[in-house]
């Protein structure tokens, strides 16, 4: 409903108020009058249309509004009349009971009872009670509307003023809105019911549509909304997809399980290995544990189960990898021989000593490799090229395992190595020599141990680091610098002279270790000792050729003097 009506006649004021309420004045005895025109009888009955009941009423040509002056002179709204009043069956009922709406939290006191009505005019009860239901009244737009029998028959004009005088300083609230928003609410109403009425006879149509018709979201006119029903029906689809994979998911540990034990029964593996190596895990309910199952699926795909075992040979697994460590150590000799240093200018740290430098370079590509460890999606790559599997190997796994480590203390361990003798060995041969040493050490030291491995047939044990790379770097110091004396560099210095080893021994002793650890029945360290001693191998083979090359260049430069005083 338009609010033109309740403009047009609207006048200043505190809020709308009923005659019985407001001292005598013309103003509000013409209020008075609109509002009762307000309650008039309705032109029909119940189940019986008169002829007036689908004619358009206009309730401002009342000849209260005409007298009042309210009518302006052009207004094109037309109202049906509205009605009140209840039917004789409804009228034998009792009223209900109107409780109002207290306008604080706590009824007030006694005290401030008779400050509003005075000393002794109200029980605190009846106080309240008249305070409530003239604040209900306000709310609700109903102040023109007569009062309860019992406010009215205990409470004068005086004391009902003062209670609403009280009501409008302490809670100040738009009673012409509320009185608007009631009419226009029982407008509505009322124009529903003819609408339905109408509908009902045949004699009233919409321009548009069908009455009743299914609204959308939120109440919408338009209806339901197309590209909402397809999201819908998507969402409902995805969801559905996603119970399907999760079913999938958890039926699919039996299957892993049978598809693993085929892989192996016609290999040594089962031979060698305990049990719980080839157990298949539980697999965690996605909707209750989301981070393990989706740890568990990236562990699932970093396994090469697809592989077919069973055309495995001992050929196909060596082969591959014996030609890619043949070829890398072609290509260390081929880099060692044309390898020229940069200038200082060149350099990327320039103010970095380059031993530092080439550690440090190192050091960086293992701490690369170890953080990708901690990354579940890259599990698959580097299970194919960052480590040995004598399973099923990957020929460019010798060589990414290298620099591959998954422990930290495994990791720590081998750089301290790398800092502490590859920066010395560094600046004795040069990173020409240096760089072609520590690849040549680690891929020949990852084959070693693959070899081993499968011709062992210990083919679920996987290798990877760089202490086949370590052990070069070792081995050489010590052939290079025999008599040099190794200490442990935290140790007081009083303690390092009596705690060393000269350089031959330290490599004899650990050798044997090594060996003593192969044959023994007995661990004592879980380490992979056959890459350690393909890396010593490759460190005193290249220490060795690295002398007889410096004592050739050596006498090809001494004079005829020298080499006749030399033999």
């Amino acid at each position: 409903m338009s609010n033109a009506f309740g403009v047009a006649w609207r006048i200043p004021c505190p809020g709308l108020r009923p005659l019985s309420l407001l001292p005598p004045n013309p103003a509000t005895t013409t209020l008075r009058s609109v509002c009762r025109d307000l309650r008039i009888s309705p032109p029909w009955r119940p189940y019986s249309i008169s002829r007036r009941s689908f004619s358009p009423l206009n309730p401002l040509s009342s000849p209260t509004f005409q007298s009042a002056g309210l009518v302006p002179k052009f207004f094109p709204f037309a109202f049906p009349s509205r009605s009140f009043q209840t039917s004789g069956h409804l009228r034998s009922q009792p009223p209900p009971v109107e409780h109002g709406v207290h306008p604080c939290s706590q009824p007030l006191s006694a005290a401030e009872i008779n400050a509003i009505f005075g000393r002794g005019r109200f029980s605190p009860e009846a106080g309240n009670r008249i305070i409530a239901v003239l604040q209900g009244r306000r709310l609700a737009g109903t102040l023109d509307l007569d009062l309860p029998d019992d406010i009215t028959h205990s409470a004068r004009q005086p004391a009902i003023n003062a209670a609403l005088k009280w009501l409008r300083a302490n809670h100040p609230l738009d009673e012409d809105a509320a009185i608007l928003a009631r009419i226009d609410k029982e407008y509505y109403e009322e124009e529903q019911k003819l609408i339905r009425r109408a509908e009902n006879l045949g004699l009233y149509k919409p321009q548009s549509g069908s009455y009743g018709a299914e609204r959308g979201e939120s109440n919408d006119p338009f209806g339901k909304s197309v590209l909402q029903e397809a999201r819908e029906k998507n969402e409902a689809r995805l969801l559905e997809e996603q119970e399907q994979k999760r079913r999938e998911w958890l039926e699919g540990e039996e299957l892993d399980r049978e598809r693993q034990q085929q892989q192996i029964q016609n290999t040594a593996v089962q031979k060698f290995e305990e049990a719980p190596t080839l157990e298949v895990r539980e697999r965690a309910d996605p909707s209750q544990r989301p981070v393990l199952a989706w740890v568990q699926k990236h562990y699932i795909k970093g396994t090469d189960y697809d592989i077919d075992l069973e055309k495995m040979t001992t050929a196909r697994r060596i082969l591959p990898t014996l030609g890619v460590t043949l070829l890398t150590l072609v290509l260390c000799y081929a880099f060692a021989l044309n390898y020229e240093p940069p200038t200082q200018r060149g350099r990327m740290w320039p103010d970095t000593p380059p031993a530092a430098a080439t550690a440090m370079a190192i050091i960086g590509i293992n701490l690369g490799i170890y953080a990708l460890w901690k990354v579940p999606p890259a599990w698959r790559m580097l299970n194919r090229y960052f480590i040995n599997a004598p399973l099923y190997p990957h020929a460019l796994g010798v060589v990414g395992s290298v620099f591959s480590q998954q422990t930290f203390s495994h990791l720590a361990a081998n750089m301290l190595v790398l800092w502490f003798i590859g920066t010395r060995l560094h600046d004795e041969i040069g990173r020409g020599n240096f760089l072609p040493l520590y690849m040549a050490a680690g891929v020949f030291g990852s084959m070693t141990s693959m070899v081993a491995h499968v011709m062992m047939g210990r083919l679920m044990v996987t290798s990877l680091g760089a202490s086949g790379a370590m052990s070069g770097l070792v081995s050489a110091w010590c052939m290079l610098k025999p008599d040099d004396r190794l200490t442990v560099f935290f140790l007081p210095r009083e303690w390092q002279e009596i705690i060393s080893v000269r350089g031959s021994v330290f490599l004899t002793g650990i050798v044997a270790f090594e060996l003593f650890n192969l044959v023994s029945p007995f661990r004592v360290a879980r380490v992979d000792h056959w890459a350690h001693l393909g890396g010593y191998l490759v460190g005193a083979i290249w220490a060795t050729a690295y002398n007889e090359e410096r004592e050739k260049k050596r006498r090809e430069e001494m004079t005829w003097f020298e080499k006749l005083v030399s033999e």
